[in-house]
């Protein structure tokens, strides 16, 4: 491979940062350089180009379509290099702090690390479980799964992962006895609206013969795949016991304004373990959620 048709790299920096920004000044004030550096740094792009990447109007700039198309597509090169470089530099045998939702821990993430540390330099996930607000400072953490019914800091990174889906999950032989009347609903103690949120969801009404309370929401889903009633249950708590045969959802699933996201201090494109891990949990939800 000859790489003899590159851009200056440097001005490219400042370029796409001035077209984040909008503004020469910001990038100057972001890149820990001047305001001349920046528009030096534009200039000598629109001579190796040939074109003009910014207008310049009443002491503003505005990005034409060839500077839009630029800054676009150099940009997502920009970070691809960044995250490339930070992951080089990823000593040997590194490791994450990781806190996730606990259901979405012990039946989703855990069984599929191994998978995660086949394709990383990551040498472990040091992981926790808790769910809710985080002090990622004070718990020495890199980053925390959760679900988005809470307010974090506005400091925090904030990465989705995806939109939550739920419905109403039992065993198949538990079904197959009490489709035609009056089923045991299971209720956690930590989701205590998970049954309201599904029907107004769902609009499907349910004959209830009794109810049993767990204290946990990993609770009910076990009595689900024991076969002692109805729990409702997110599409990725559940999804490896339905493959399995141990569950089924007799009404489907229906998606929920919660999504799953993953809260860092820093911009994870600055770490290549964090960044890594993220794209790693995206791809593997996209099949779950």
């Amino acid at each position: 491979m000859t790489l003899r048709n590159l851009p200056p790299l440097a001005p490219l920096i400042g370029f796409c940062t001035a077209a984040k920004h909008q503004s020469f000044t910001r990038a100057a004030q972001e890149l820990n350089l001047t305001h001349g550096a920046i528009s030096r740094a534009v200039k000598q792009l629109e001579d190796y180009y040939g074109a003009a990447l910014f207008q310049r109007r009443n002491r503003r700039v505005f990005l034409t379509d060839k500077g839009r198309y630029l800054a676009e597509h150099a940009s997502v090169m920009l970070t691809q290099l960044q995250g490339l470089n930070e992951r080089m530099r990823q000593p040997e045998g590194a490791s994450l702090a990781v806190s996730c939702e606990p259901s979405l821990a012990m039946r989703w993430l855990m069984p599929r690390l191994s998978g995660f540390y086949q394709q990383s330099q990551v040498a472990d996930v040091h992981l926790s479980t808790a769910g809710g607000p985080v002090d990622m400072v004070a718990q020495g953490l890199d980053l925390a799964i959760r679900r988005s019914d809470f307010k974090w800091p506005q400091d925090y990174w904030v990465s989705p992962l995806g939109r939550e889906s739920i419905g109403l999950v039992c065993h198949p032989d538990y079904w197959l006895r009490h489709r035609d009347g009056a089923t045991t609903l299971l209720h956690s103690r930590t989701r205590p609206h998970a049954w309201e949120d599904w029907q107004a969801l769902a609009g499907q009404p349910l004959l209830a013969e009794s109810e049993r309370y767990f204290d946990h929401f990993y609770f009910s889903l076990q009595a689900a795949v024991a076969g002692l009633g109805l729990a409702v249950g997110p599409r990725s708590l559940v999804v490896d016991d339905m493959e399995r045969g141990h569950l089924i959802a007799p009404f489907g699933f229906v998606e929920t304004r919660v999504e799953y996201v993953a809260l860092s201090l820093t911009d994870p494109a600055r770490s290549g373990g964090v960044q890594q891990f993220i794209d790693w949990l995206a791809q593997e939800l996209k099949g779950a959620l």
